[in-house]
């Protein structure tokens, strides 16, 4: 017996999804979601590019 593989899985239910919405004649295609960006990472980011900002100030760049 093989073990379940939730990935594959999942590829194949997809992929059956979009062949038979080809097969009856769908031609819209929802555009893809973006993920929301991180609150966490949000906040890393605006500290490193003020962090970078003043380093290019006392260097004399800005």
């Amino acid at each position: 017996m093989t073990k379940y593989d939730a990935q594959a899985d999942s590829a194949g239910s997809y992929a059956a999804a979009v062949e038979a919405k080809r097969l009856r004649g769908d031609t819209h295609w929802p555009e893809p979601k973006q993920r929301a960006p991180d609150p966490e990472t949000e906040r890393e980011i605006k500290r490193l590019k003020r962090a970078l900002d003043r380093k290019l100030r006392e260097a004399g760049h800005g």
